[in-house]
């Protein structure tokens, strides 16, 4: 077969189709990242792992909003969006504080000093860092990962945004729909400047099961979710899009392919069967994703991190339609020689001859 780009890679799997190559997307933690490029000799990590996706994102607000007066607690670190966390000493893990969780009016919400992501400013820069990927031959992804339900409920608080949506309280309404038109925004801007990819999705599942009945998910965030796929596809009709949830899925991947869905990401092994989800959606949906950070890459040996990829591979991708990649950010705890026996079995199982 002839060799592909990078770019020309990635579209052939997001469309079920068979590639020279599984393309492959590696994302490391910070430090990982750091260990890496001093492993590698290169800071340049999307060439020195033979990655086929960059991402884009927005540029910093120019806003710089105090919301301290949203926390009683010292020490506090928020995001653009006011989510507030205390971090540990090795910045991996974090309590969660909610700036919205005491709201009583709708009127508080749109008090609510809102991130100034519907400004034209923060996607100025995007066309031109578009072009210059594809231009080395990358695919590019424009990420939203967190697209509105982690969002409403790092603002509100999980049970109080559940008690607003079981009694269809107006402040739900506001809230998602703040969130949502930033969102739709966003995937706007992403399709104007070329993106090949726009990455959505929410965690909305556990490892056993959904967080919410699958009635909630369609009432409350399909929708929504639509709004943002059919916003981006009204600019560019052929923008892929790809949909991240972590956890047991399976209940709503036939809604997510109704939705606009092409590519699942990250197919949990711990949680999602890769025979079950490929046979059943295979010939719907593509597949991203798939190696356990939870299991297989931290606790298992080199020759069972090698056996795992291989069968991610030979079951994701027959026939096409896989991206193979941890089924998270790889962490500090997946020992060197796991990390290398996985990237030497892509390189090893990851050709169609």
């Amino acid at each position: 077969m002839t060799s592909m780009t990078s770019r020309q890679r990635v579209l052939t799997a997001a469309r079920r189709q068979t590639p020279d190559r599984i393309p492959r997307h590696i994302q490391l933690e910070d430090f990982v990242a750091g260990q890496m490029r001093q492993y590698y000799g290169s800071d340049d990590l999307l060439a020195a792992l033979h990655g086929d996706i960059a991402g884009v994102g927005p540029v910093g607000s120019q806003l710089k909003t105090d919301f301290n007066n949203y926390f009683t607690r010292p020490g506090m670190d928020w995001d653009e969006w006011g989510r507030g966390r205390m971090w540990d000493g090795l910045h991996q893990y974090a309590e969660y504080f909610y700036p919205l969780d005491g709201a009583e009016s709708v009127d508080e919400i749109l008090r609510y000093p809102w991130p100034d992501l519907l400004e034209p400013y923060r996607y100025a820069a995007l066309a031109g860092d578009v072009a210059g990927w594809q231009a080395r031959g990358f695919a590019v992804c424009g990420g939203l990962a967190e697209t509105v339900f982690e969002i409403a409920w790092q603002l509100r608080s999980m049970d109080r945004l559940f008690e607003d949506i079981a009694r269809q309280d107006e402040k739900a309404v506001v809230l998602l729909d703040h969130i949502t038109d930033r969102r739709v925004a966003a995937a706007q801007a992403y399709a104007r400047a070329g993106v090949d990819m726009i990455q959505l999705g929410d965690d909305v599942a556990m490892q056993t099961g959904l967080l919410m009945s699958r009635r909630m998910w369609r009432t409350w965030f399909q929708p929504r979710l639509k709004r943002v796929i059919d916003a981006a596809r009204a600019v560019k009709p052929d923008v892929i899009i790809e949909y991240h949830s972590d956890g047991k899925i399976n209940d709503l991947v036939a809604d997510l392919i109704e939705t606009g869905v092409d590519v699942l990401n990250p197919v949990q092994p711990e949680c999602v069967d890769h025979a079950w989800i490929k046979a059943q959606f295979g010939d719907r949906l593509a597949f991203s994703g798939g190696l356990g950070v939870q299991s297989v890459l931290p606790f298992g040996t080199p020759d069972e991190v090698r056996e795992h990829t291989r069968c991610a591979i030979q079951t994701l991708g027959a026939g096409g339609g896989y991206i193979v990649g941890p089924s998270h950010v790889v962490e500090r705890d997946v020992p060197l020689e796991n990390f290398l026996a996985m990237m030497t079995a892509i390189d090893e199982f990851g050709k169609y001859q």
